[in-house]
C-alpha cells in the first residue's frame, strides 16, 4: 500500500495516531505508551517525505482536539497529555524538514498550523495547571517552525507592528510581538528584527515598546546559545551594520526611557545593544569618544551607580543587577583573548554585583511573586562568574556556608549542575577547581536527606556502616540546621540529585584521606540514594537517584569508591545495595517496582563490567557475609517477580538471571572452579534468562513456561526456599481477600493464579530442603522400569512434620479444591484443578497422594453407609480430574516420583464412593472420568508402585464390573483394607 497509493497510507497512519491519543483511548498503559510512541516514529519518519501531508494531518487533529468539550479531571489530564504528544509530534517532524519545501507549504503552515501554536502561547495563564508545560512545547514547536519558515513567522510579526503604528486604542493586543521571544534566529535574522524595530519603534504605544523591548532581549539570546560562533565572531571581526542598527535602538530606547520606571525596564535591554557594538564598548572601557558616545557612558556610570545601592531607587538597583549579570553572561561568549577590554568592564562592577546578589545578611529579593526568576538571576551570575574566573571564588564560600539562606544552597547546587552539565565552548572551566568541597557538599546531602526523610515520615534505613566517629556525628548535626521549608529542602535534594548524576567525581573527591574513611563516606552517600529509591510519592526522586546511582555504578567511578582497595570495597558497598533494594523489592509495594526491577538489570551488567575489567581479582573480599546475603535477596527478589500479573516484569526478572549467571562465570574462572559451586542452579537460570526473549508471548503461556522450569530447579538454595516461603505467606493474605472481597481487580486474581503456581512448581525444592530421617526413605527397584510392578514403600515415608509450610500449602489446596464461594468458588475450584495437576512439582507426588488418599479414607471411617454429600462428591470429582491431569501430562521427573507413594487404596475407595452415586447424568460422568482415570493409571503402571497388584488389579476389575452390568453391590470395608498396609 505505501508504495501504490503513499497518500492513502499516509492517512491511515495518521488516522491510528489520532485514535490512541489519550483523549481518545483513556488512560495509558504500556502498551498504550509503546503503540503511541511507535505512531510518533513513523509519522517523524514519513514527514522526510511527505513533509505537507504529515503537517496537514497533525495540524487538523490539533485543531479538532483544542475544540473538544471535556468534563472531569480524567479528562483534562488526557486531553493535556494528548496535546503534548500532537505538539512534539509536530516539532519534531519541523526539525526535520527538507530544505527544499515548496512555498506553498510554507503558507500552508502560516495558514493553518501557526495560529495553533499561537492558540498556546497566548492563552497562557500562570498557575494554571498544565500550561507551563505546553506553552514550552508549543514555543519549542514555533522555534522549530521559524528555522526554515523564518518569512511567514517574520511577515506576522512585521505586519502587527505595522498595525501597531496606527493604532489609537490605549489597550493593544502584543501577542505577535511576543512571537520575537521563542523564534530561532542567526546573526542575520536579528538584524532584520532589529531594523524593523529601529523603523517602528517611535510610532508605537508604550505597551507595544515593552513588548519589543522585552522580546528583543530574549531573541539576543536564543542566538548567543543556539549561535554562540556567531557572537563570538562578533569580537573577532565586528559587523558595522549590526553595531549601527543597536546604536540607533539603544538611542531611540534611551530616549524612551525618561523615567526610572522605565529606565528599569530598558536597563537590561541597552546593556544588550551595548554589547553588540564592540568598538562603542571598547572606546566607553578606555573613556574616549566622543559627544555621540555620552549617552552610552552615562548608562555605565548609572548601572554603576545603581549597582552599588547609590540611586535611591530600588527598581534600578534591582534592574543594573540583571543588566550587569546579562553582561558577565554575554563575556562568557568571548573569549578573552579577542576582546579582553570588555572583561575590564565586568571586573569594574562584579564585586558590587556579587556583593548585592550573595549577601547573607540581606537576601536579594525582588519581591513574592519573583522568587523564581531571582534564583535564575543568582545562578546565571553564579556560572557567569565562575567562567570568567573560576579562581574569584568568595560568592562560592558563601554559598556552602551553613549559615546561609536555603536559597543560596539551592543556588549553588543548580549552579553547579550547570557548569557541568553545559560546557560547549572549548574556554570554559571544567568543574575541577570545585573538587576540594566534595566534603562539604557530602555533608549538605546528608543534612538535606535527613530533613527530607523526616518530612516525609518514613523511618530512615539502618546505617550501611558506622564509619563516623563521635566529634564527625557532631560536627555534622550542628551542620545545615532546618531553617528551611519542607519544599525547599525537597527541592534542594533533588538538586543535589542530580548534581551526582551529572559528575559522581565531585561527591567521591576525598584526597589525602585514608582508604577505609574514603570507602565510609561512599557508603554513607550511597545509601543515602538508595534511601531515596523506593518513594513512592515521589517518582521523581526515586528515578534521579536510580540514575545516579547507575552513574556511580560505572566501573571507571567504581573505582573512586576507594582508590586503595577497589575490589573489596566494591563487594561491600554494592552488596549493600543490592540487599536493600532487593529488600524492598520483594514487598511488591511500590508503584514503579518495575522500572526499578529494570534499572536493577542495569546494576548487575555494571557490576560484571568491573568484575570482568578486574577478572584476575575479581574474587577478592566476595566471601563478606553482606555479599552472600545480597545473593539470598536477589534470588528471591528474581523468583518473586516470575509470579508478577505484569509480564513484562516476568521477562525483566528472568533476564536478570543471566547478569547472575555471567557473575558466576567470572567469579569460577579465577579460581577454576565448576561454575556450579557458586550458583548450584546455573542451567535453569540461562534457561530462564533465553525464555525472556518471548516479548509476543501471551501472559499465560509465558507463566507456563516459567513454571515448568521452575520444576527443573534441582538445588535448594537460601533464595530459593526464602522466595517459596515469601510467596506462600503472601499468598495466604491474598487467599483470604480474594474469599472475603470477592470484587477483585483482574490483576489480583491473575497474582493469586500465578502465586499458587509458583508455589506447586517451586514446591518441590522447598521438600528438598526439609527432609528429614522420620520422613522415611524410598529405594527405586532396580532394573528397567518394565520391571518396577512390585516395589513396596512404607505409607508413612511421606510424612512430614504438620507444621511446615509446605503441608499448610497442600492442605489449604485441598480445602479449595471444594470451595463453593458464591461469587468466586467455581474459577477457584478450576484454577486448583488446572494448576495441581499440570504445574505441581512431581517431588510433591507423594505427599499429596498421601494427603489425598487420608482424605477420601475419612468418608470410609463412620459405622454404616458412607456419607454422599455435595461437598465429597465435588472432592471426589476433583481428586478424579487432579489425578487424570497429573498421570497423563507426563511432566518432566514424573517418572521418577509417581511411585514412591501407592495409590492403590485411593484408587479403590474413589470406585467405592463413585459406584454408589446411582445413575443421574451427573453420576455417570463423575464414572466416566473415573474410567478414564483408570485407563491412564494402567498406561502409566510401570512408574507406580503397588503393594499387591494383582489382588488390586482384581478388585478394580470386578468393581468395574457391577457397574457394567448394573450392579451395585456395596462390599465391606475389608475388601479393601486387605490389599494394602496400614
Amino acid at each position: 500500500m505505501a508504495a501504490h497509493k503513499p497518500v492513502e497510507w499516509v492517512q491511515a497512519i495518521i488516522i491510528r495516531f489520532d485514535e490512541q491519543l489519550p483523549i481518545k483511548t483513556g488512560q495509558q498503559n504500556t502498551h498504550t505508551k509503546v503503540s503511541t510512541e511507535h505512531n510518533k516514529e513513523c509519522l517523524i519518519n514519513i514527514s522526510k517525505y511527505k513533509f505537507a501531508l504529515v503537517i496537514n494531518g497533525l495540524t487538523n487533529i490539533l485543531k479538532n482536539v483544542n475544540n473538544m468539550r471535556i468534563f472531569g479531571e480524567a479528562a483534562e489530564k488526557n486531553l493535556y497529555l494528548s496535546q503534548l504528544i500532537i505538539l512534539d509530534t509536530l516539532e519534531k517532524c519541523l526539525a526535520g524538514q527538507p530544505k527544499d519545501c515548496l512555498r506553498l507549504d510554507e503558507a500552508m503552515l502560516v495558514k493553518q498550523l501557526l495560529p495553533e501554536i499561537c492558540h498556546f502561547l497566548h492563552s497562557y495563564r500562570e498557575g494554571q495547571q498544565h500550561a507551563a508545560q505546553l506553552r514550552s512545547s508549543a514555543s519549542a514547536v514555533l522555534f522549530s517552525l521559524s528555522c526554515n519558515n523564518f518569512n511567514a513567522v517574520f511577515s506576522r510579526i512585521s505586519t502587527r507592528l505595522q498595525e501597531l503604528t496606527v493604532c489609537t486604542e490605549d489597550t493593544v493586543d502584543v501577542h505577535d510581538i511576543e512571537l520575537i521571544q521563542y523564534i530561532n534566529v542567526d546573526c542575520s535574522k536579528l538584524k532584520r528584527l532589529l531594523q524593523e524595530t529601529v523603523l517602528k519603534f517611535k510610532s508605537l504605544k508604550k505597551p507595544a515598546q515593552l513588548a519589543v523591548i522585552s522580546s528583543l532581549e530574549k531573541a539576543f539570546w536564543n542566538w548567543v546559545e543556539h549561535y554562540p560562533d556567531e557572537f563570538t565572531m562578533l569580537y573577532q571581526r565586528p559587523q558595522a551594520d549590526m553595531a549601527d542598527c543597536a546604536e540607533k535602538l539603544f538611542d531611540l530606547v534611551d530616549s524612551f526611557a525618561e523615567s526610572a520606571k522605565r529606565k528599569a525596564a530598558v536597563w537590561p535591554l541597552q546593556i544588550i545593544l551595548l554589547i553588540l557594538c564592540p568598538e562603542i564598548t571598547q572606546s566607553i572601557t578606555k573613556e574616549v569618544g566622543g559627544e555621540e558616545k555620552a549617552n552610552k557612558k552615562s548608562f555605565v556610570d548609572s548601572l554603576r551607580k545603581a549597582l552599588g545601592q547609590h540611586s535611591g531607587s530600588r527598581q534600578l538597583t534591582e534592574s543594573a543587577a540583571v543588566a550587569c549579570v546579562k553582561l558577565c553572561k554575554a563575556c562568557t561568549y568571548i573569549n578573552w583573548e579577542d576582546n579582553s577590554v570588555i572583561f575590564l568592564l565586568v571586573q569594574s562592577i562584579v564585586m558590587d554585583l556579587k556583593g548585592l546578589l550573595f549577601n547573607p545578611t540581606k537576601p536579594f529579593s525582588r519581591g513574592a511573586g519573583c522568587q523564581s526568576a531571582d534564583v535564575d538571576l543568582m545562578i546565571d551570575c553564579f556560572v557567569s562568574c565562575y567562567r570568567v574566573n573560576p579562581r574569584n571564588n568568595q560568592h562560592f564560600k558563601v554559598c556552602l556556608a551553613s549559615t546561609s539562606p536555603p536559597t543560596f544552597h539551592f543556588v549553588l547546587v543548580n549552579s553547579l549542575h550547570k557548569i557541568i552539565t553545559n560546557s560547549h565552548l572549548d574556554w570554559w572551566p571544567k568543574i575541577d577547581a570545585i573538587y576540594c568541597y566534595s566534603g562539604e557538599l557530602r555533608t549538605m546531602f546528608a543534612d538535606t536527606l535527613g530533613r527530607v526523610v523526616q518530612s516525609l515520615g518514613a523511618h530512615p534505613p539502618l546505617r550501611m556502616t558506622s564509619s563516623l566517629t563521635f566529634k564527625e556525628k557532631m560536627t555534622t548535626s550542628l551542620k545545615f540546621k532546618e531553617k528551611s521549608t519542607d519544599l525547599d529542602s525537597r527541592s534542594l535534594l533533588l538538586a543535589l540529585v542530580k548534581l551526582i548524576h551529572a559528575d559522581p567525581k565531585l561527591m567521591l573527591h576525598n584526597p589525602g584521606k585514608p582508604g577505609q574513611e574514603i570507602q565510609n563516606s561512599t557508603a554513607e552517600l550511597i545509601k543515602g540514594l538508595v534511601q531515596l529509591v523506593p518513594l513512592n510519592h515521589s517518582a521523581e526522586f526515586s528515578q534521579e537517584a536510580m540514575e545516579a546511582l547507575l552513574v556511580l555504578h560505572q566501573p571507571e567511578t567504581i573505582e573512586l569508591w576507594n582508590p586503595d582497595a577497589p575490589i573489596e570495597t566494591f563487594w561491600d558497598i554494592s552488596s549493600q545495595v543490592l540487599f536493600l533494594i532487593c529488600k524492598k523489592l520483594i514487598g511488591h509495594q511500590m508503584i514503579n517496582s518495575t522500572e526499578i526491577l529494570k534499572w536493577l538489570r542495569e546494576i548487575l551488567l555494571c557490576r560484571n563490567k568491573f568484575l570482568l575489567k578486574n577478572k584476575e581479582c575479581a574474587t577478592q573480599g566476595s566471601l563478606i557475609l553482606i555479599s552472600k546475603q545480597a545473593q539470598t535477596k536477589l534470588e528471591v527478589c528474581l523468583y518473586t517477580f516470575l509470579w508478577s500479573p505484569d509480564a513484562e516484569a516476568v521477562l525483566v526478572a528472568m533476564s536478570c538471571f543471566r547478569h547472575l549467571c555471567e557473575e558466576a562465570d567470572i567469579r569460577c574462572s579465577v579460581d577454576e572452579l565448576p561454575v556450579h559451586t557458586v550458583l548450584s542452579n546455573y542451567n535453569t537460570f540461562m534457561e530462564l534468562a533465553s525464555v525472556s526473549n518471548m516479548m509476543a508471548t501471551g501472559r499465560n503461556t509465558l507463566q507456563k513456561r516459567v513454571m515448568a522450569l521452575l520444576r527443573r530447579i534441582k538445588h535448594p538454595t537460601a533464595g530459593n526456599v526464602e522466595a517459596w516461603e515469601d510467596t506462600h505467606a503472601k499468598w495466604e493474605q491474598a487467599t483470604k481477600h480474594i474469599l472475603n472481597h470477592p470484587k477483585n481487580k483482574v490483576e489480583d486474581g491473575q497474582e493469586w493464579i500465578n502465586m499458587t503456581g509458583f508455589l506447586c512448581a517451586l514446591g518441590g525444592v522447598c521438600l528438598q530442603q526439609r527432609s528429614t530421617p522420620s520422613l522415611g526413605t524410598y529405594s527405586p527397584p532396580m532394573g528397567p522400569l518394565t520391571e518396577r510392578k512390585g516395589s513396596m514403600i512404607s505409607m508413612g515415608s511421606c510424612e512430614v512434620n504438620s507444621e511446615t509450610s509446605l503441608n499448610r500449602f497442600l492442605d489449604r489446596l485441598l480445602g479449595l479444591m471444594v470451595c463453593t464461594h458464591e461469587k468466586v468458588g467455581v474459577q477457584i475450584r478450576t484454577n486448583i484443578k488446572d494448576l495441581v495437576g499440570l504445574e505441581l512439582s512431581p517431588a510433591l507426588y507423594p505427599m499429596l497422594f498421601t494427603k489425598l488418599r487420608n482424605s477420601i479414607g475419612r468418608f470410609f471411617e463412620t459405622q454404616g453407609p458412607v456419607p454422599i454429600t455435595d461437598t465429597n462428591t465435588l472432592f471426589v470429582e476433583q481428586t478424579i480430574a487432579i489425578m487424570k491431569n497429573l498421570l497423563d501430562s507426563h511432566t518432566e521427573g514424573s517418572s521418577e516420583h509417581l511411585g514412591q507413594a501407592s495409590i492403590e487404596t485411593m484408587m479403590l475407595n474413589l470406585v467405592r464412593y463413585v459406584r454408589i452415586l446411582g445413575n443421574v447424568v451427573h453420576a455417570i460422568q463423575i464414572k466416566t472420568k473415573l474410567c478414564q482415570l483408570v485407563e491412564v493409571m494402567m498406561e502409566r503402571r510401570d512408574d507406580l508402585s503397588f503393594c499387591q497388584e494383582m489382588k488390586f488389579r482384581n478388585k478394580m476389575v470386578e468393581y468395574l464390573t457391577d457397574w457394567v452390568m448394573g450392579i451395585s453391590n456395596q462390599a465391606a470395608d475389608d475388601d479393601v483394607k486387605c490389599l494394602t498396609r496400614e
